[in-house]
């Protein structure tokens, strides 16, 4: 992901979710083009970026020079939280994990 670094924004398409969730995890401008083709499944993804700020849609004639900035997603860190307060809920705890020693 280094080479994400040196960007100051993003033009990535809308179908995939895996390119959208990297570069979003920048916390740097990011532009969805083709966000009007996509299936359900995008758009309800895309629209959850856009509530968080980290999208906006690309239309050809914005001016890259402008920013924004949002909380960099990080979103393996808050599905880690929420299984381990599942398995905390069940009486079990993960071997390793330093916050239930």
């Amino acid at each position: 992901m280094g080479h994400l670094a040196w960007a100051d924004a993003f033009v990535v398409t809308a179908d995939s979710v895996s390119m959208l969730s990297e570069v979003c995890s920048t916390g740097k401008p990011v532009y969805v083009a083709g966000a009007e083709h996509c299936t359900w499944k995008f758009t309800d993804f895309q629209r959850s970026l856009q509530v968080r700020g980290a999208i906006r849609s690309f239309l050809g004639e914005e001016n890259m020079s402008d920013t924004w900035s949002y909380p960099p997603l990080n979103d393996t860190a808050e599905a880690a939280a929420q299984v381990s307060e599942a398995v905390a809920q069940r009486g079990w705890r993960i071997l390793g994990d330093a916050a239930s020693s």
